[in-house]
């Protein structure tokens, strides 16, 4: 598991690198969302999660200046018959071209982490109980269609749970509505 998360985070870097190394797709797709520019929150979750594997998320994000925006999100990992990983983050997010929900953004993590063992399994028992975390992360966003209300992100880092060790966070694909 640890190991694909590494996997995920080198594309979701990589994809990132590739972007910021070629200008020209950045500065047609910056003119392109002029249209974006009013909106203040977006609410987006991951669809493929609960397709792929039992892991429910959800985010939302609001615009605080024309570069910053504040997020919560929520996630849920159910194993077993009646264990789970259950998180509630706070983040926030820079954005370095001045458009929020739109392009590269990077900022610090906050959260609470609940991890319960599973009744038909000992595994994780040493990690049970409430745990706080700071982290970080970085990624991308885009706005798309006629009216750049469609929001599509990708993203990663890690988060240090004060008493274990880190945890990567991975976005794979968050889709939501910019509005």
């Amino acid at each position: 598991m640890l190991t694909m998360a590494f996997r995920h985070l080198a594309i979701v870097i990589i994809t990132v690198c590739m972007h910021l190394v070629n200008p020209v797709t950045g500065n047609a797709q910056a003119t392109a969302g002029e249209k974006s520019e009013h909106y203040k929150q977006v609410i987006s979750a991951n669809p493929f999660g609960w397709i792929l594997v039992p892991w429910y998320n959800g985010e939302y994000e609001r615009r605080v200046t024309s570069t910053v925006t504040v997020g919560l999100s929520g996630s849920r990992l159910p194993w077993g018959r009646d264990g789970g990983f259950y998180s509630v983050n706070a983040a926030l997010r820079y954005y370095p071209n001045k458009t929020p929900f739109r392009g590269f953004y990077l900022g610090p993590r906050f959260g609470v982490f609940l991890t319960t063992p599973s009744s038909d399994t000992s595994e994780m028992e040493e990690l049970s109980g409430i745990h706080i975390g700071l982290g970080f992360e970085l990624g991308y966003a885009w706005l798309i269609g006629d009216a750049r209300h469609l929001s599509f992100s990708v993203g990663g880092g890690a988060t240090r749970i004060f008493d274990r060790e880190p945890i990567p966070v991975i976005r794979l694909v968050n889709v939501g509505w910019a509005f």
